[in-house]
Order: structure tokens, then C-alpha cells, then sequence
């Protein structure tokens, strides 16, 4: 973890449990230095697990992962273990909300007419794309994945007039919004003029927006991605967007992410995204607030749960790995 995370997470402990634990961070985070420390861990804070790791910490009361994603969590790696696994959810507003600015972006062509007239061209030419904006209260939109990200987008899409429904296996629905089951997802796809991306990358969603699931979209629907970036086939989105078949696709989640420690890369080695004008990109930065890391907002308080003897929160389903 990085050093302002380190601060960020001892700062938020000490205004609760000062002196109430240990905070160890390694040498270097070999299997080998992480086990030989596991013995005394009541808790691990981190995403990465091991066979080896798990049976080196026997007094193991809790495995934090310090945000919301847990697609690259070694689930295999905890066997027969019943230790909690948790991760967090206290940047679901902040995520949402750059759900719906990107969802205006496109809507309103905000970013593509800024562009323009950066250049001095007023789009009078109405090329390639017009100056006509969508009407919110007139459109319908689904969102797939109704957790906690995916409600609060509801919300916020409900207030401008939208039409919302969501497409979950576990949500019911809530606020008035029609929640329909994964074998029932055609019918939303189809009503929907914006698709929204909300839902966890398992091996069952890993590639699900494919050419086939695009074909069920409204022709000519706009699709967000605020999950993982190979949740969507990129070659179908790519394909899709220059055979108009989308009119729009926004993410803040890409498939060519810059190595740790870098800052540049194209979001894809494969298809050139960022010549489409009706293509909002965001450099995974959803989660960030100026002046606070909500992500391990949650992860603080599910230590400081854990330190009290309270019940923790985020449970994350193990088997279902999510």
C-alpha cells in the first residue's frame, strides 16, 4: 500500500482506537516476509492472499480489502478457511457521481462541443455529431448491478425524470425502481437508452457485453462502464460504437491501465477509443475525493469494528467471489 494510504488509515484509527493495536507494515511484501509476521496478525489488510499465508496466520480474525473491487483476490487460496473476508463500499457516492457526470457528457455532448470550440468552430456544420442534446426526463435507463454504487446512480437518475429500472440477482427493487432478475434481463435491455455498468467482474460476467448482449440494447443506446474494463468484449464496444449501433460509451474503467508506478498508456493496445468523439474516457479516478480517500473509509471502520468486538460490515459471499 502506498505511504499517504498508510497515513490516511492510521490517522482515521487514531481519532477511535489510539493504542488499541499494531500497525505492521513489512519490508518487502514477499510471501516469505509477509509469513513470518502472519503468526501474530489477528487481520490483514490487503488483497493479495496466499495457501501458504493463510495457514501461517492461525489467529486470523479478518482479511480487509481496502476498496471494492475483489476480482484479483486469490479466493482458491483460502480452502476450507471461515476467516471473513470484507471490503468496502464508502465510495459509492463519489463513484456515482462521475457515473452521472460521464452520463450527461454524453448525453449533452458537453466535452465533444468543448473541443470544438477550443478550435473556434461553433459546430454550425452539426459534424460528426449535432447540437442537439437528449432530454433526461425523456430517456429510459438500465443499470446493471443494483449494490451500492448502482442504487445511489438510481437515485440521482431518478431525479432528473429518468425512467429507471436495474437488472440484479440478489436486489429487490427500492424508491419505485422495477428490479429484474439476469433471465429477465432482455426486456430492460431492450426499453433502456442508457445502460449502466455497476456490477462486480467474476468469472460469470468476465466478457458479458459481447456482440450478442449489445444486439438485445436499444439500437442506437448508450452504455457507461464504472466496474472493470473486461466486463465488455472492447472489440464489440469498439465495433459497435463505429457502426453506430451505440451512440455512446463512457467508462472510467480501461483495458490497457498503466503499470504500477507509471502514468501513461493508451486505455487500449487494440482499438483507438480516443478518435471516437462520442467516447468519454476517465483514468479509473472515480473513487477519489480531494482532501479524503473515501475507499478506505470502510476498511478503517471495519478495523475499528474488529478491535471493539462489534459485527463487521462488507461481508464479502466467498463462494459466489463478490
Amino acid at each position: 500500500m502506498l505511504a499517504g494510504d498508510i497515513d490516511y488509515i492510521k490517522n482515521r484509527l487514531n481519532k477511535s482506537v489510539e493504542g488499541m493495536y499494531t500497525f505492521t507494515v513489512p519490508e518487502d511484501f514477499s510471501e516469505e516476509s509477509l509469513c513470518a509476521l502472519a503468526p501474530d496478525a489477528d487481520m490483514l489488510l490487503g488483497p493479495f492472499v496466499s495457501e501458504k499465508l493463510i495457514a501461517a496466520a492461525g489467529k486470523l480474525k479478518l482479511i480487509q480489502i481496502p476498496w471494492t473491487g475483489v476480482d484479483n483476490f486469490n479466493f482458491a487460496a483460502l480452502g476450507a478457511s471461515q476467516v471473513p473476508v470484507c471490503n468496502t463500499h464508502t465510495n459509492a457516492d463519489s463513484v456515482a457521481e462521475i457515473c452521472i457526470a460521464i452520463v450527461l457528457d454524453l448525453v449533452k455532448k458537453i466535452s465533444y462541443h468543448d473541443r470544438k470550440m477550443r478550435e473556434g468552430n461553433w459546430n454550425r456544420t452539426q459534424k460528426p455529431l449535432d447540437l442537439f442534446s437528449g432530454s433526461m426526463a425523456d430517456l429510459s435507463a438500465c443499470v446493471i448491478g443494483f449494490g451500492h454504487i448502482g442504487q445511489r446512480v438510481a437515485r440521482l437518475l431518478s431525479a432528473f425524470g429518468t425512467k429507471v429500472s436495474a437488472v440484479d440477482a440478489k436486489a429487490e427493487g427500492k424508491d419505485g425502481i422495477t428490479v429484474y432478475s439476469p433471465c429477465e434481463a432482455d426486456k430492460a435491455l431492450a426499453d433502456a437508452d442508457i445502460v449502466i455498468l455497476t456490477l462486480p467482474l467474476t468469472p460469470a460476467t468476465r466478457g458479458m457485453v459481447n456482440p450478442e448482449y449489445i444486439g438485445k440494447m436499444k439500437n442506437g443506446a448508450i452504455l457507461v462502464n464504472m466496474s472493470r474494463a473486461a466486463i465488455c468484449d472492447e472489440d464489440a464496444v469498439y465495433n459497435a460504437l463505429v457502426s453506430e449501433q451505440l451512440a455512446g460509451y463512457g467508462a472510467d474503467v480501461w483495458w490497457s491501465p498503466p503499470a504500477r508506478g507509471e502514468s501513461e498508456s493508451y486505455p487500449s493496445d487494440r482499438n483507438r477509443f480516443w478518435e471516437l468523439d462520442q467516447v468519454i474516457m476517465s483514468p479509473h479516478r472515480a473513487g477519489f475525493i480531494k482532501g479524503s480517500l473515501p475507499h478506505l473509509d470502510g476498511a478503517c471502520d471495519n478495523i475499528i469494528r474488529l478491535i471493539r468486538g462489534e459485527e463487521l460490515a462488507d461481508r464479502v459471499d466467498t463462494k459466489n467471489c463478490y
